[in-house]
């Protein structure tokens, strides 16, 4: 009788850890254009903080260098979390606001992307799709893997990136940079074609901390009380925030954090521009869903 006992209780247990497997598994979201799940009133803790059972965001901002700056921390239970949307398509130039953007895909956190309509040439991969790989070996790229993984490219030439790295599927790839932090060290050599490097800007970049762990970065404008940073200031900054790969993003008036759908980084800005695509975290929590 007490062997069967012990036998129960060790089904009892395997059943219960396969059923929380299956649970786990179902908080993923489709590698396509549609968005993510509703976020749920309950989930906001805060001004610029949200919780649930899928994605933890808290957005603190901070002053240095006689500069405002913003970083969003992000934790994910699933790599699917981490997507891209465009204005339109990913094969369009179409532009619009990044508030309509992230409220069209239900984004927790969101920032500006590449605006990858602009230069025409580049490594452009957007949920798992690739609709440009046209390299000329002038700036950095950054990879993004199907489980969530940063990996930087130094100035790759063409036909150097394919559909993978390391064994791995990637998901999404950026053409902008320069590489700030990589190995967490901060790169010592900028290489900063096109981007204003020597002059005070406001700036973006997205970093990894680790496993389905993010941060983005964003400094403010050189108006309204703040400096705006160089490229170099900018890098310093980033290395700062204890991350392991960070990657420079568009600036100037395309930085754009926003929270929940509203732009947090200067919201006043009359020339906020608009662009042509975002970087954002959604939750795949269905208990949101009305």
């Amino acid at each position: 009788m007490r062997k069967l006992l012990t036998m129960l209780t060790v089904l009892s247990l395997l059943c219960a850890v396969i059923g929380l497997g299956a649970a786990r598994a179902e908080y993923t979201l489709p590698v396509d254009l549609s968005g993510g799940m509703p976020l749920s009133p309950e989930g906001f803790q805060g001004e610029w903080r949200y919780e649930d059972p899928t994605i933890a965001v808290t957005v603190t901002q901070d002053r240095w260098a006689n500069c405002d700056y913003w970083v969003a921390d992000i934790r994910i239970r699933h790599a699917s979390q981490l997507r891209t949307a465009p204005a339109d398509t990913f094969d369009s130039t179409m532009r619009t606001s990044g508030e309509r953007m992230a409220r069209r895909v239900n984004a927790a956190l969101a920032i500006n992307g590449d605006y990858y309509c602009y230069t025409g040439i580049g490594c452009i991969i957007r949920q798992g799709v690739t609709y440009l790989n046209v390299l000329w070996g002038n700036r950095d790229v950054l990879a993004v893997d199907e489980a969530g993984d940063f990996h930087v490219l130094h100035l790759p030439k063409k036909g150097s990136i394919g559909d993978s790295v390391d064994g791995k599927k990637i998901v999404n790839a950026f053409f902008f940079g320069p590489i700030l932090v990589e190995n967490g060290k901060r790169v010592t050599y900028l290489w900063g074609e096109g981007m204003s490097a020597d002059e005070p800007r406001q700036r973006m970049a997205i970093a990894q901390v680790g496993p389905l762990h993010y941060r983005c970065i964003c400094c403010a404008t050189h108006a309204r009380g703040s400096s705006g940073m160089t490229l170099e200031q900018f890098a310093n900054l980033v290395a700062r925030q204890g991350v392991e790969t960070a990657y420079n993003l568009d600036g100037g008036n395309s930085s754009m954090m926003m929270f929940a759908g509203e732009k947090i980084n200067d919201p006043d800005n009359p020339d906020a521009r608009e662009i042509c695509d975002i970087i954002y975290f959604a939750s795949a929590w269905p208990g949101g869903a009305p």
